[in-house]
């Protein structure tokens, strides 16, 4: 029989281009351009060290990493030097934070022209009267994409990002990823194009409806690549927002809330008498019965909320043989579903084992402390996505229960 090296050099190849390209898209991503704020100072500490100027005065204010930039929406602007027009002309990534205190008929967060209503630009817009985020990107009148992505607005802080990867731009707004808009060609731009935030020329030129944005950036990045969903929600915070997830716990028991960064100015609870301190964006909460906890904060004006749901299982009606596992979890370190547990560890006198095993049999976790997880790694190695086994062994009222079922593993 003749071995065909070729073969097996060709299938060698691919498993370190996909180890590589796995391994990727979890390495650290260094931006180019990268505007933190944080010294209360405008300055990118990024790789290119692009100019910036700013028009009227911008302010500092709390930001979610350090500072945030205050934008008074009347003349606080902020234009970006040349030396960033390159990155326009190939894949790139613009993220960005964002909190807004304005209703007006149309915003102009982000744009990169050298005119007002030209062709060859790309703009982000905010429009208040439908909570949408509209991206547009035009090469000349019959060439062009547009991209609108609803914003939530009962949440304070925004991440958003405007991708380019190859034909297709993208727009992303609080983890959720746009369809491809597909361009059918690479877009080209005018070399004196000037990237702008809150300063394009119609408002500079008060013409139309265009009006400057009023409220918080922070962490403005560029990257001179397209970044994949993965590396993105790694960024992406829990701003003002309750981390638990709603749960469910015994008659008597309580739960302490655990909250992402804030810079709440004023906050309030329903069902405080629940509550050990109500005052605490942390309180130790210990229901009665089942119920939904909300939380309004208030920040510069601008009202959010989140709440988080309670359930109470009554201990004389406990169902044993109800185990509760996912089907599915995402361990990729954007802070939700990362890893692989009981979600209702409270029927569980006793844990035998838990065991996860591979399609080859090969035992990937094992853990008999109730409140371990799996992240969705073998000897420190992250695991590509598959399908698992799982196999549970526990006791309830004194009696031992089994259960076994599929997981799968997602990236």
């Amino acid at each position: 029989m003749r071995i065909s090296y070729k073969k097996y050099l060709k299938g060698f190849i691919l498993i370190v281009l996909n180890f590589i390209l796995f391994n990727m898209s979890f390495s650290q991503v260094v931006p180019v351009v990268n505007v933190s704020f944080d010294s209360c100072g405008i300055q990118d500490t990024g790789s290119l060290g692009a100019t910036l100027e700013a028009s009227g005065d911008i302010g500092c204010y709390c930001g979610l990493v350090g500072n945030s930039a205050e934008f008074d929406g009347i003349v606080d602007g902020l234009n970006f030097g040349y030396e960033v027009n390159p990155l326009f002309d190939t894949d790139f990534t613009i993220e960005f934070i964002i909190l807004h205190t304005i209703i007006l008929d149309l915003v102009d967060l982000l744009t990169y022209s050298n005119e007002c209503l030209t062709d060859s630009f790309f703009t982000l817009q905010y429009i208040p009267t439908i909570s949408d985020l509209r991206l547009i990107v035009k090469e000349t009148e019959t060439r062009l994409v547009q991209i609108d992505m609803n914003i939530d607005d009962s949440r304070c802080w925004h991440h958003v990002a405007i991708i380019r990867d190859g034909y297709n731009y993208y727009l992303m707004v609080d983890g959720v990823l746009s369809d491809p808009a597909n361009a059918e060609r690479l877009f080209t731009f005018p070399e004196n194009n000037v990237l702008t935030v809150s300063n394009n020329f119609c408002t500079q030129e008060n013409r139309g409806n265009h009006h400057r944005f009023k409220g918080f950036i922070d962490e403005f990045k560029i990257y001179n690549f397209a970044l994949n969903i993965l590396q993105l929600n790694r960024m992406a915070l829990s701003a003002d927002m309750i981390v638990n997830q709603d749960t469910t716990i015994f008659l008597g028991d309580g739960i302490l809330i655990d909250m992402g960064p804030t810079c709440a100015d004023y906050f309030s609870w329903t069902g405080k008498a629940d509550m050990d301190d109500p005052e605490s964006l942390t309180p130790y909460i210990t229901p009665k019965e089942t119920s939904v906890y909300n939380l309004y904060i208030t920040m510069n004006g601008k009202t959010c909320s989140d709440s988080i749901k309670i359930y109470i299982q009554d201990p004389d009606e406990l169902d044993c043989k109800n185990i509760l596992l996912p089907n599915s979890f995402t361990p990729n370190d954007d802070g939700v579903n990362d890893t692989y547990g009981i979600s209702n560890k409270f029927i569980v006198e006793d844990l035998k084992y838990f065991d996860i095993y591979d399609k080859w049999g090969t035992r990937v976790f094992r853990t008999t402390n109730i409140n371990d997880s799996w992240d969705g790694s073998y000897n420190n190695e992250n695991l590509n996505p598959d399908k698992f086994i799982y196999k549970i062994s526990y006791v309830c009222k004194n009696k031992e229960y089994f259960s076994q079922g599929i997981i799968n593993l997602l990236r």
